[in-house]
């Protein structure tokens, strides 16, 4: 890779050329039964896929207003889908070694961190990315980031089942920070990959609650006019 460049087809080779991926292949996806044949690599080509078909989509309606929001950040719309088609092989990868009872140094902090899959998803990109990104920061803590807290919303709204406890401006600025330093940015990154990763999903009510809870408790404060969307936009 040549030092100015980002090659997405490369770095998506080397995912599916890795032993991660290998271990993607002979692990069952945990949304299907252990017999139905659907296994966790199927579920990550599946949100590759469905990551393409959305940047796909006519710029009208639900998805024209979500691209116009990339305008309006200043955000390339074709950089923001391959590097979500990165994260897309990579957000559950790290399945195949979670144990939530473990507390592991985070690889970018050192801070004792619990085993949990977006974090095993992180050092399997780190590892596999190895100095091959390492030119490029601004791609790097997006791509890595965005694994590391893909299922971060589906977390929240689990709070928010249990306890009744909606995230706040603070919670939400820090999850934006980490992804992109362009404010909304971050989250937005998180918003449309949330819309991709439902292969397997019985329910979404996550999805459409996160989306809500990002626009009345964040995005406004930026002008940013986020659209909700229905299940018909998301499947």
């Amino acid at each position: 890779m040549k030092k100015a460049d980002f090659d997405p087809q490369l770095l998506e080779k080397k995912v599916r050329d890795s032993g991660w991926w290998v271990k993607a292949e002979n692990m069952v996806d945990s949304h299907h039964s252990n017999t139905s044949g659907v296994m966790l690599s199927h579920h990550l080509l599946a949100v590759y896929d469905t990551i393409d078909a959305i940047f796909n989509k006519h710029e009208e309606g639900f998805y024209g207003r979500m691209f116009s929001i990339l305008r309006q950040l200043d955000l390339d719309k074709e950089q923001v889908r391959n590097e979500l088609k990165i994260v897309a092989l990579l957000h559950d990868i790290g399945k195949t070694e979670e144990d939530k009872t473990v507390l592991i140094p985070h690889p970018l902090t050192g801070k004792p961190a619990h085993k949990r899959h977006g974090l095993v998803s992180l050092i399997a990109a780190m590892e596999i990315f190895g100095a091959d990104i390492e030119h490029l920061p601004d791609h790097k803590k997006r791509i890595y980031r965005t694994i590391e807290l893909h299922d971060m919303s589906y977390g929240l709204f689990r709070e928010y089942s249990l306890n009744g406890d909606i995230p706040q401006k603070e919670r939400l600025r820090h999850i934006d920070n980490k992804i992109h330093h362009m404010s909304g940015a971050g989250l937005l990154y998180l918003l449309l990959f949330k819309l991709a990763d439902t292969h397997g999903h019985d329910d979404i009510e996550d999805v459409i609650w996160f989306y809500t809870i990002a626009r009345e408790h964040f995005l406004t404060d930026f002008a940013i006019d986020l659209p909700i969307p229905e299940e018909s936009d998301i499947r």
